[in-house]
């Protein structure tokens, strides 16, 4: 990991820590469908906060400025997008 001021390695970065965090992803990607870990991969712990006002923002726009009605499967489908934003938020503490 490096250095946001320059281009050598972080004091507080530990072998240790990446060689855990190997095995938890390795641990989760057996627990996961092959989609569900690619949407994982994708979300970066630090774009959460991107990410969520993203899904916020589209679930409010189809639901409270669309003219046209909602049925029952795009209605599922906010109700997913909803709960993608709030796990995210978990991860992001």
């Amino acid at each position: 990991m490096l250095n946001e001021k320059s281009d050598k390695p972080c004091l507080h970065y530990s072998v240790d820590i990446a060689s855990e965090d190997t095995r938890d992803v390795s641990r989760i990607s057996q627990l996961l469908t092959p989609a569900q870990v690619e949407l994982l991969n994708f979300c970066n712990p630090v774009d959460a906060p991107d990410l969520v006002k993203a899904l916020k923002l589209v679930h409010n726009m189809a639901l409270y400025h669309s003219d046209g009605l909602i049925d029952d499967p795009e209605k599922v489908a906010l109700y997913w997008v909803k709960g993608l934003w709030e796990c995210l938020e978990e991860i992001r503490g």
